[in-house]
C-alpha cells in the first residue's frame, strides 16, 4: 500500500517513515492513508458496468420476448450509455488521461463473454455476447 504512497509523495522524510510503517494517527486511518486513497484511483473502476449491463441486457431480453418496442428501446439506450461512460470516446464517467481505450473496457468485455458462455442458447446470451463485442470493437478502434 505505501509503494503506491512512494510513488506519488516528493517528502524524503514521510517516504522514510512509510517505509518504516509509521502513520500519524489524526484521521480514523491516518493521513498518509488517507492521502493514498485520495491519489490512487479504484482498482476496479469496472466492477459497477458489468453487473449493469448484465442488467439492462435482461431488460431488454425480457422486452423482446413480450414485444415491448418502448422497453427495448429503453433497454438499448441504458446499454449505450453503460457502454459510452465506461468505454467511449471522452469525456466519460471515469476519465482515462492516457491515449488508446482504458484497460477495464477489455475486462468489462472478458466478463461479459465470461457469464455469455455460461448460458444457453438464446436471447439473452446473444445480447450479451453483441454487448461484449461493441465494447471490444470500439476500443479496437480507440487504439
Amino acid at each position: 500500500m505505501f509503494r503506491d504512497y512512494l510513488a506519488v509523495s516528493k517528502n524524503p522524510i514521510l517516504d522514510r517513515l512509510a517505509r518504516m510503517g509509521f502513520e500519524e494517527i489524526i484521521g480514523p486511518l491516518g493521513p498518509l492513508r488517507e492521502l493514498l486513497q485520495r491519489a490512487s484511483p479504484d482498482p476496479v473502476p469496472w466492477a459497477t458496468a458489468a453487473p449493469q449491463l448484465i442488467e439492462a441486457a435482461i431488460a431488454k431480453d425480457l422486452a423482446t420476448k413480450q414485444q415491448f418496442k418502448q422497453g427495448q428501446q429503453s433497454a438499448q439506450l441504458a446499454i449505450d450509455t453503460i457502454i459510452d461512460d465506461y468505454c467511449g470516446t471522452p469525456p466519460r464517467r471515469i476519465p482515462w488521461p492516457h491515449p488508446g481505450p482504458p484497460p477495464w473496457a477489455f475486462q468489462i468485455a472478458s466478463e461479459l463473454a465470461l457469464l455469455a458462455n455460461t448460458l444457453q442458447p438464446g436471447g439473452l446470451r446473444n445480447e450479451l455476447e453483441s454487448i461484449a463485442g461493441k465494447i471490444s470493437h470500439r476500443n479496437v478502434e480507440q487504439r
